[in-house]
C-alpha cells in the first residue's frame, strides 16, 4: 500500500466513497487494474469489485451507505445479521464455523 492510503478501513466512509469513486474513474479512463490498484494502495479485489459494482448500478453502487457501524451490509452480511437482531437463525451458522449450539 502507499503512504497516502495505508489501510482504507481505517479511513472514513466519506473517504472510502471518494477512493472508490476515484478509482473507478481511473479504470473507466482507460488505466489497467494493477496500475489502479497500485496508485490507490488497494487490492485487485477490491478495485475488482468496484468495477463489476459500478458497471451493474454506476456511480449509486460506489456511494457509501451508513450501516450500523458504518460499513455497507449486504443481504445476509454479519453486519446485516447483526442489525435485524443480534443473533443468526438457528441452523444458519457461517461455514467454516462450529455452531455454539
Amino acid at each position: 500500500m502507499n503512504d497516502l492510503v495505508g489501510d482504507a478501513w481505517h479511513l472514513s466512509p466519506s473517504a472510502q466513497e471518494a477512493l472508490r469513486l476515484r478509482a473507478v474513474a481511473a479504470l473507466v479512463a482507460g488505466r489497467g487494474r494493477e496500475n489502479v490498484a497500485a496508485v490507490f494502495g488497494v487490492s485487485l479485489k477490491a478495485g475488482d469489485t468496484w468495477w463489476a459494482n459500478w458497471q451493474a448500478g454506476g456511480r449509486e453502487a460506489l456511494v457509501a451507505e451508513q450501516g450500523a457501524a458504518g460499513v455497507r451490509a449486504g443481504p445476509g452480511s454479519p453486519r446485516a445479521v447483526g442489525r435485524a437482531g443480534g443473533r443468526r437463525p438457528a441452523g444458519t451458522a457461517r461455514r467454516g464455523r462450529r455452531s455454539r449450539g
